[in-house]
């Protein structure tokens, strides 16, 4: 045999060899991996069919993992990881993964107040088998997911989400993150859902279309809170005066949305809040009995919201407020709107109440009132403040009467005639008690006192209350400073608010 024969001949053994010796390796490494991701998959109570692992291509692939953790279960149909880093495992056991594909979650969250705690054996598990190894991805994609929590029983959910994408970096796990709700440290890049759905309570659910958030600024659309009833079925659902909201938000955006945890409590910040095109229709029945619970000021609500929040500033444009209220059985509710409700609202916080320079919460809103007369409010009040001051001020121009009879005459039984030209507020007190004045300028302003049915005019009482009114009252301007009113604490602030604007009108008129 010739020489460079028995070189070739030796030279392709030694490759074969090679090759041979590679594929040992590369098989006796991935199944090293194989059993290294499985056994952390067991540690982590994760159940799965299948790990296939590419050695070669740095790639691996979980089939159809399982996890039931304290009420919470975690299905997926595939786990793709990719560009693995190998040497990091091997010397250290520490997994870092480039890129990690998730397709088709479904995360369940089980809350039966009445369960009795699990002692199962995942639980005797969890307490034996501890995850020593640290984990961090770089980059996660999730894809076609949905997020459930159930309450009373298995079978009807509380909340529902279908999430169309998820990316996150930095995604990192170990023994002290398995321990928290959310199981390990991410920054989220991005969240794209499509449609989510919340039961509220008996009377309300609430539902978005669609739901973004991207690196920190968050679009919602087709915001809704629906009510579950008919205005009389809702009625045989309360025990006591409860209103029934009808809420639509177009577009709702944040600027730069971040939370965090501070003290042990939520924090959640964000400098610009826009919401477009609102419509919110409010209904109040009287016929049953009053809530006789304590209302709180708005400066108290914001106070005491189980976590902390900081929003700058809220603009609310192009929107419409409807109040409804049924007085009498046999007549149609009376009726107050506000139309083209532009609304700015400032310092909507509770971060940091002790400090002495907390700034005040001041909204700023211009509307239509009644479809017919501008109306513009400023509004401020201190939450940090535990007696709850605050000052409320505004002008209102022309308004007939024949608009403010939708709700005179519905829920006083009485129908004006005439104008109000112009008025002008300015209250300002606290949680018991406020004063202020009041200047209403009229032309032509008549009154009649209608009979029980609301239709036909009672003359007798009619003229008895016009010669009443003020002989200058057809025609006046009056401005009257000392207007006071002491809260009933059971009613709501607006309701604080109506009778010192009442108690200002009668001062003019009488």
């Amino acid at each position: 045999m010739k020489k460079t024969t028995k070189i070739a001949v030796g030279a392709l053994i030694g490759i074969g060899v090679l090759a041979i010796a590679l594929i040992i390796v590369n098989t006796l490494l991935e199944k090293k991996l194989r059993t290294g991701i499985e056994d952390n998959l067991k540690k982590a109570h994760i159940t799965f069919d299948k790990v296939d692992v590419k050695l070669l291509d740095r790639t691996a692939e979980v089939i159809n993992p399982f996890a039931k953790i304290s009420g919470k279960t975690l299905r997926v149909d595939t786990i793709q990881l990719n560009d693995i880093q190998i040497w990091d495992y091997l010397l250290d056991k520490d997994i870092i993964v480039g890129e990690l594909e998730i397709s088709g979650p479904e995360v369940n969250f089980y809350n039966f107040k009445n369960k009795a705690k699990d002692t199962s054996s995942v639980d005797k598990k969890k307490k034996q088998g501890k995850f020593k190894n640290k984990v961090l991805v770089k980059k996660v994609n999730v894809h076609n997911g949905s997020f459930k929590i159930f309450e009373k029983d298995s079978s009807a959910h509380r909340l529902f989400a279908k999430v169309r994408a998820i990316k996150m970096e930095q995604v990192r796990i170990n023994e002290k993150t398995l321990k928290e709700t959310i199981p390990f440290n991410y920054e989220l890049i991005l969240l794209n859902a499509d449609s989510l759905f919340y039961d509220l309570n008996e009377q309300q659910e609430l539902s978005l279309g669609d739901f973004e958030i991207d690196n920190h600024k968050v679009t919602i659309s087709n915001f809704r809170i629906i009510p579950k009833y008919s205005k009389s079925e809702h009625q045989k659902t309360i025990s006591v005066e409860k209103d029934r909201y009808d809420l639509t938000i177009d577009s709702i955006f944040m600027q730069n949305l971040n939370w965090s945890v501070q003290e042990d409590s939520l924090k959640i910040e964000n400098s610009l809040t826009r919401i477009v095109n609102a419509d919110f229709r409010i209904y109040r029945d009287k016929y049953p009995p009053d809530d006789t619970s304590i209302k709180p000021m708005y400066s108290e609500m914001i106070r005491k919201i189980p976590f902390l929040i900081n929003f700058d500033s809220i603009s609310i444009s192009n929107s419409y407020l409807k109040y409804e209220e049924r007085v009498h059985v046999d007549r149609e509710p009376g009726v107050v709107e506000f139309s083209n409700l532009d609304m700015q609202i400032k310092n909507f916080t509770n971060v940091g109440l002790d400090r002495k320079d907390f700034p005040k919460t001041k909204v700023i809103s211009n509307s239509s009132f009644m479809n017919g007369a501008p109306l513009h409010v400023d509004w401020e009040f201190d939450v940090s403040d535990r007696a709850d001051q605050f000052q409320i001020s505004g002008d209102m121009g022309r308004l007939a009467a024949e608009q403010m009879n939708k709700f005179m005459k519905a829920g006083l039984n009485i129908e004006a005639t005439g104008e109000i030209l112009s008025m002008y507020f300015n209250f300002y007190g606290n949680k018991n008690k406020a004063q202020g004045e009041m200047r209403l300028e009229y032309k032509d302003f008549k009154v009649e006192v209608l009979r029980k049915d609301g239709n036909k005019k009672n003359k007798v009482i009619s003229a008895l209350a016009n010669l009443i009114v003020r002989n200058k009252a057809q025609n006046n301007k009056a401005h009257y400073k000392n207007i006071n009113f002491t809260r009933v604490k059971t009613k709501s602030f607006w309701n604080y608010v109506w009778n010192l604007l009442k108690n200002g009108a009668l001062k003019s008129f009488l």
